[in-house]
């Protein structure tokens, strides 16, 4: 049969482990916490990221910050702790390009190779196998690889050269932010102006205004319905910061960007940090004196 390991079982890695396994993949799985959901869907449960190493020749992260990612690779039991040649590392992450580029240095000095592959979407888009995966790296490693990109995800898409992946994450991500931000004022303006927010649901999204984030998330807003997450304001706030700084890096503007990170980071001051992204409306809401 089939393997693969996978690191990070939590709301992304968990349904990528579902579809790994329907497609007749062995998955060896490590998380910190307990496994029980992932033994349940047929997954194989393991002691540490060396016991994946061990077992599989590519092995999947999607783990929530580069503190962990450096553990789960260079730690007391990391990957590059077991006594393996040619390993491949598949990073799903949204972290930095520096620190994707720090740790594929780690593995290529060890005598493996990686990919630098984030995935774009909810986990609900993921269980149903349209998380969009942004594949780069060496040509000759994605395809070796290209399989279990394809048992993840009917979205999977191979752009170039390493970091190109998260680049275009990036890109997408920026998007996502102005366009949830958007659909907040947008919504918070109709409000106010005596709009009846069924019509507003009913003719926006009919119309060139439309976007998948306001068919998404305006009737969340409408309804104050930010549980369950869909996606916490947590993850893109820390997603903006992140995108903030590369702007920085090559001293680019986008101011829309920038704004769409204060509002996020604002959620904090309101509590709704763990709450759906769609929560952002409270803050726009709030400043323009309105009480949804």
């Amino acid at each position: 049969m089939k393997k693969v390991g996978l690191i990070g079982l939590g709301s992304i890695g968990h349904p990528l482990s579902v579809n790994l396994i329907e497609q007749g993949y062995k998955v060896y799985g490590y998380r910190r916490s307990a496994m029980d959901d992932f033994v349940q869907a047929g997954g194989i449960a393991t002691s540490s990221p060396k016991e994946v190493a061990e077992k599989c020749d590519i092995i999947i992260t999607v783990v929530p910050s580069p503190e962990a990612l450096h553990e789960i690779v260079s730690g007391e039991n990391g990957l590059l702790s077991a006594d393996r040649e040619n390993l491949t590392l598949i990073e799903l992450g949204s972290f930095q390009p520096s620190v994707k580029e720090n740790v594929k240095a780690k593995m290529e000095q060890a005598g493996h190779a990686m990919l630098d592959a984030p995935i774009l979407g909810v986990p609900d888009m993921v269980a149903n196998r349209q998380g969009v995966v942004f594949a780069s790296g060496e040509k000759s490693v994605y395809e070796q690889c290209k399989d279990i990109f394809d048992a993840m995800s009917d979205k999977a898409f191979y752009l170039g050269e390493f970091g190109v992946g998260t680049k275009m994450k990036f890109v997408a991500n920026s998007l996502v932010g102005i366009h949830i931000l958007a659909t907040a004022e947008a919504m918070t303006l109709g409000l106010k102006a005596g709009l009846d927010k069924d019509i507003l649901l009913k003719i926006i999204p009919n119309s060139a205004a439309s976007s998948t984030q306001f068919e998404v998330r305006a009737p969340m807003m409408a309804d104050k319905e930010y549980e369950p997450a869909r996606a916490a304001c947590a993850l893109l706030q820390k997603d903006l910061a992140g995108i903030v700084d590369f702007l920085d890096e090559l001293d680019c503007n986008n101011p829309l960007t920038r704004v769409a990170n204060e509002y996020f980071q604002r959620t904090k001051e309101q509590g709704l940090t763990e709450k759906d992204c769609a929560a952002v409306v409270e803050v726009v809401a709030k400043e323009n004196g309105l009480k949804l």
